[in-house]
This record gives structure tokens, sequence and C-alpha cells, in this order.
């Protein structure tokens, strides 16, 4: 009877060993370090207690940076979210048209963001760049428009942009998965009381889908608060820490200006948002289902 209640806790051990090793202890030491001025050059470390974390609130880079994050978060939703579910309700079906269109959508997220990021990049190009090209022939005074460094602000607009058009198709199947879990029968019974598609929408799939348009929702804007390979590969937060997010402001400070203490507090920092982003989450999906309780 006794080896019957060990069994299960023996199963789930070496991925509670796992979790432990490659994410839980990162995330304390990580924490632990925040509290210590070291480098690399000079690995004694020093106990500063808050001070990185007072220091961050006098540096105009990172205040910058998290600017930029909620930037990236709020237009992140508002780009991908409304897309992602009209393209999942418009080309959800199963016949081959929809298969190809979904498979043209889908396509960008498969791609290596490296490659996304230099593309882009390319075509951002105010010289030879193909977007420039093209908005020319409607308004000539897109000719040398500089997307990623003229003015500086409009870098992260850029970035961003290109952010929505490789993850949107990702999140329009995260919500067609949803939609295939709606009954069939639902659609049938209110096309029979006359319901038009708008009516269908309103009343049947937006309700049910509420979890699942949440849950992506935090997917979203979790990847928004940790994006980094996307700016540093188009921008590397330039011109002039204009497009500089969280991640790549901390990459700077730990591994170009060895400022391994500093560069830990600003990790603490996104750990805290992405916490305080999936606790808000989970509670107003929690009382939803109270609700329907």
């Amino acid at each position: 009877m006794r080896q019957r209640k060990l069994t299960p806790y023996l199963l789930i051990a070496p991925a509670i060993l796992f979790f432990a090793i490659y994410v839980l202890y990162p995330i304390v030491h990580t924490c632990v370090l925040s509290a210590y001025s070291w480098s690399t050059v000079n690995p004694a470390r020093v106990y500063v207690g808050l001070d990185n974390y007072r220091n961050l609130l006098q540096d105009p880079y990172f205040l910058l940076s998290l600017k930029n994050n909620l930037l990236f978060v709020v237009l992140s939703i508002i780009g991908q979210l409304p897309v992602a579910l009209l393209l999942a309700v418009l080309i959800g079906s199963a016949s081959p048209v929809h298969r190809f269109l979904r498979t043209l959508v889908f396509g960008p997220f498969v791609v290596p963001v490296v490659a996304v990021g230099l593309v882009w990049t390319m075509i951002y190009n105010p010289g030879f760049g193909a977007l420039n090209a093209i908005l020319t022939h409607i308004d000539p005074s897109f000719q040398g428009r500089g997307w990623l460094s003229d003015p500086p602000w409009l870098a992260i607009y850029s970035i961003i942009f290109v952010s929505c058009w490789r993850y949107v198709g990702f999140h329009m199947m995260v919500l067609l998965a949803g939609l295939q879990a709606i009954p069939d029968e639902l659609y049938e019974a209110a096309k029979i009381d006359g319901a038009g598609h708008w009516d269908a929408f309103c009343r049947i799939t937006l309700p049910l889908m509420r979890r699942v348009i949440a849950m992506d929702a935090l997917l979203i804007t979790v990847g928004s608060v940790k994006i980094f390979d996307l700016n540093w590969v188009m921008t590397q937060g330039g011109p002039n820490h204009a497009s500089e997010v969280l991640a790549t402001y901390m990459y700077t400070c730990g591994f170009s200006d060895d400022r391994m203490g500093y560069a830990a507090a600003i990790a603490t920092v996104m750990l805290v948002l992405t916490l305080i982003a999936t606790v808000v989450y989970v509670r107003v999906s929690g009382k939803e289902e109270v609700g329907e309780l």
C-alpha cells in the first residue's frame, strides 16, 4: 500500500527535478544577483541591496525601454488578436482554398526570426527598400524614408508591425482550435431561428471563445514583454535607444557594459511584469468561470 502511494511521486520526480534545475534555480539566482554589484572582469560581488532598482527608476533608457515594452504589448494585442480571430473565422473551414490560405498566413511563424528581421530590414531600407519603392508611386514624399532610423520614434512602430505580421498566423491557429471546439449544433439552431452570421458571431462565438481569447491575449502579452530577437536583429535598440526594450537593454547592460547586477535587476523587473500579467488574466478568467457557475 505504501509503495502505491509513493509511485505517483516517483513518476513526477524527474519533471520536478528538471523544473527546479533549469527554471526555478535560474530565477532565484537572478533575483539574488540583482542585489549585488559585480562584473565578469571583477567577479567579487558587492552587496548593494535595492540600489540597482533605485538606479533603474532614475535611468532614462530603462524608462524608455519600459515604455516601449508597454507600447509593444498594447499594439500587439490590438494588431494581432482581432485580425487572428477574423482570419480564424473566415478561413477556418476544411476546404482546400482555406487550408492554402491558412498555410500562407501561418508561414511567417515558421521562418527563423533572424531571417525575418534581416529581410524586413532590407524592405525598410531607405535607399533600395521595396516599401519605399512601392509607396513612392503613391506619394513622392516617401522617397528615402528611413523606417528604422528617421525619425527615430518610427523604429519601434516598424518593428511592432513586423512582429504582428510574423505572429498573427500562430494566434490564428490558437483561436481556430478554440473555434473548432464549439458544437456545430449551436450554429445550426441559430440559423433555424433566423440568426445571421453577425448575430451568431456575437451571441455564440464570442461568449464561448472568451477563455481562449484571454489565454491568447496572455500569450501575446508575455511574448511582448520578453521580446528580444527581432529588435536586436533589426536595430539593436537604436537609433539612440529609440527602439530599446527591456530585454535588449538588459543584454546591453550585462554583456556590453559588464554590469551584471544591474542587468539581473532588469531581468527581475521583466519577471515581475510577466507574473502580474499572468495573475491578472488568471483572475479575470477565474471570475468568468465563477460567474458562469
